[in-house]
């Protein structure tokens, strides 16, 4: 894997732990990102992790 696919995919497994934790704590809504976090391309993932304030 190169430098920039290591980066998207250590962002993906934040974003994730985000997801899970913020559905476990009462906010089950943030399980709707799930899919598309998992599905992402990198300019995708980076788009999502402005979104969560990364």
């Amino acid at each position: 894997m190169d430098k920039n696919s290591n980066e998207t995919e250590e962002l993906r497994k934040k974003l994730l732990a985000d997801v899970y934790a913020g559905s476990m704590s009462g906010m089950p809504a943030m399980f709707l990102d799930e899919s598309r976090i998992r599905c992402a391309d990198d300019e995708e993932i980076k788009k999502i992790a402005k979104e969560y304030g990364y």
